[in-house]
């Protein structure tokens, strides 16, 4: 029993998911649970996937003197990848048959004044069921964080998203704590204005972008593309550069892809280096 609290002890300051000891690391929670981008690039220095059981912050972009119509295209961006993040993790879960997943979304409401709520509609289209989805507008952000905790202790929540302006760091802690307790994953949306959380596995920078062209109709919008970088990933390669790529949301298929702008100068730089060896 000692060595066992050993265990959680130790795996609770390194800050990762406690899983038992007869679970072989290849079947740790974050590779168990299929919860990837579906690019590459991305979920190898995710060293497989999102970490199922920790908390993972995503912050709009931010450019000194943008003006307000980017900043609000930023914020629209951070809350479209999570909603799309919400998608893959719902299809990375095994189908159970007692009760379908569920994902709860959380915020104050001078927030969601301000950014607009999630459309029935627009998340049937995006590829989530609006009743698996649970909204919990609330009248202070610290009863946004409270909600949030509890949704993650209670173990019922396949996914938990918190849009925030700042979480500071004893909040944040308890919020990785709860995600590694029950290993329910915890996403938040935080102002870009405002310092980093603390106790997150990864922390991403997300940017609009002008949508793909459409195949059939070039007045229509695209696919939607998204600037991501990939700031933080505590369990990931070390690297001294934060990744940085353009991708795309495929309808189709529910993933992210490169844009394929990228993916041909990835390739010609591929070669490139070949051919100077």
């Amino acid at each position: 029993m000692l060595a066992d609290l050993r265990t959680r002890i130790h795996a609770l300051e390194r800050g990762s998911s406690t899983f038992p000891p007869s679970l072989e690391p290849s079947q740790s929670p974050r590779r168990q649970s299929g919860w990837t981008l579906g690019v590459p690039d991305f979920d190898h220095r995710l060293a497989g996937g999102f970490d199922a059981a920790a908390l993972h912050e995503l912050k709009p972009e931010h450019r000194t003197g943008a003006v307000s119509g980017a900043i609000s295209g930023n914020w629209a961006a951070a809350l479209g990848f999570a909603l799309r993040l919400a998608v893959r993790r719902l299809r990375g879960l095994a189908p159970h048959p007692d009760c379908a997943p569920r994902i709860l979304w959380c915020w104050p409401s001078v927030l969601a004044r301000e950014l607009g709520v999630p459309y029935g509609h627009g998340l049937s289209i995006l590829g989530l069921d609006p009743s698996a989805c649970l909204f919990a507008e609330t009248a202070r952000a610290s009863d946004a964080l409270w909600a949030m905790e509890e949704g993650l202790r209670s173990g019922s929540m396949a996914l938990v998203i918190g849009v925030l302006g700042e979480a500071e760091l004893t909040p944040s802690r308890r919020l990785s704590l709860a995600a590694a307790e029950r290993r329910t994953p915890c996403l938040i949306v935080t102002d870009p204005r405002l310092p980093a959380a603390g106790s997150t596995a990864t922390r991403w920078r997300i940017g609009a972008r002008a949508s793909a062209p459409h195949p059939f109709d070039a007045a229509a919008p695209g696919a939607a593309r998204y600037a991501l970088t990939l700031e933080r990933c505590r369990h990931g390669p070390l690297v001294s550069e934060p990744l940085s790529l353009l991708v795309e949301w495929s309808d189709e298929t529910h993933r992210f892809r490169v844009a394929p702008a990228m993916a041909d100068r990835a390739h010609a730089s591929r070669r490139a280096g070949r051919g100077a060896a």
